[in-house]
């Protein structure tokens, strides 16, 4: 079943094996605020992020959808998996970047079963 979010229809479900993906990286800078939109950038819904904070002495913080934000300590990383992600928010801590590697599918029109079927003929 479809679900929106923020705004937009998204069809696929994060575990769909009939959906193609492939996966992008963006790097926020050190000390910088910057929100990553799958739709507008990619065109394309995330489903699974990994997100590495590599600032050895601050935390940074991520925020999925437009959920309250979540503190990453310095070093530490994050996998979000088989979720379907519109847009991800990092603060970077001061001192280093914090790496988003996405898994990334196109935003379909049709439905999982739909694909399912028209794969098998």
């Amino acid at each position: 079943m479809p679900q929106v979010i923020q705004g937009y229809r998204v069809t696929t479900r994060p575990s769909d094996t009939t959906a193609e993906s492939t996966y992008v990286a963006d790097i926020v800078a050190a000390g910088a605020t910057q929100t990553i939109h799958y739709p507008s950038e990619y065109r394309s819904i995330a489903i699974s992020l990994a997100i590495k904070n590599q600032d050895a002495l601050n935390r940074c913080s991520f925020s999925v959808n437009g959920q309250p934000a979540i503190q990453l300590s310095a070093g530490a990383d994050q996998n979000i998996n088989n979720q379907n992600i519109v847009s991800v928010q990092i603060v970077a801590g001061a001192a280093g970047t914090t790496d988003v590697l996405a898994q990334v599918t196109p935003m379909y029109i049709t439905t999982e079963k739909e694909r399912f079927d028209l794969a098998r003929g």
